[in-house]
C-alpha cells in the first residue's frame, strides 16, 4: 500500500473545513500527484505498448493494482490480525 501525507497551515485548514471546494480540490490533487511520482518512481506500475503497423503509431498504457477503500479498509484489518 502506498500513503501520502500532506500538512495544512491553521488558515488553510480552516478554509478546508468550511467546504471550499478549490481548497479540497488543491489538497486532494496534490496528494494524488505525489503518490503517481512515488509509484514511478518505485516501479509500482507497468507500461506496455502497442505498435499499430498501418500509420506506424504506438499506443502506450499503463497499469497498477488498485482496490476500493472498503477493501483496503479489509487489506488494514487483515495486517492487525495477522
Amino acid at each position: 500500500m502506498v500513503v501520502g501525507r500532506t500538512t495544512m497551515t491553521e488558515d488553510y485548514k480552516l478554509m478546508f473545513l468550511d467546504g471550499d471546494k478549490t481548497a479540497q480540490k488543491r489538497v486532494k490533487s496534490e496528494l494524488i500527484h505525489q503518490m503517481a511520482e512515488f509509484m514511478l518512481e518505485n516501479n509500482l506500475v507497468e507500461f506496455t505498448y502497442y505498435d499499430n503497423p498501418i500509420d506506424l503509431s504506438r499506443q502506450v498504457a499503463v497499469r497498477a493494482y488498485l482496490a476500493p477503500s472498503d477493501q483496503v479498509k479489509i487489506l488494514r484489518m487483515a495486517n492487525k490480525i495477522v
